[in-house]
């Protein structure tokens, strides 16, 4: 029974040592714009998307297209709030539906059992 016990801490203890096996959010990558035309990118899980809205500046490269901000949980029961392009808004809105859509039929042509934290 010790030996038992003594086994288990140690498998625990690895399998939560190995990255990716506590976190197993899937994550989409995208470019982020500020107002100013800085950019840079992102990662965020699409469990943690709240939802995307118009920001409050224009593209600037493009002053007639409005800047989206996604909003994103935190964990701390704020947001964070990423702006982006259009177009990058679009392809997260792609990623988005596209994982969905995998999901559902993950669902419809198995018995499997997707379990959400």
């Amino acid at each position: 029974m010790k030996i038992f016990c003594i086994f288990s801490i140690l498998l625990l203890c690895l399998f939560s040592a190995i990255p990716g096996l506590s976190d197993d959010s899937y994550k989409i990558i995208f470019e982020t714009m500020d107002c100013s035309g800085n950019t840079g990118f992102a990662s965020v899980g699409l469990d943690e998307i709240y939802k995307m809205n118009n920001g409050d500046c224009s593209e600037p490269d493009h002053p007639g297209r409005k800047l989206k901000q996604l909003l994103v949980h935190d964990g701390s029961g704020s947001y964070t709030a990423y702006t982006l392009t259009q177009d990058e808004a679009g392809k997260v809105m792609r990623d988005m539906k596209e994982y969905m859509r995998a999901r559902k039929g993950v669902l419809e042509r198995s018995d499997s059992i997707i379990i959400g934290h």
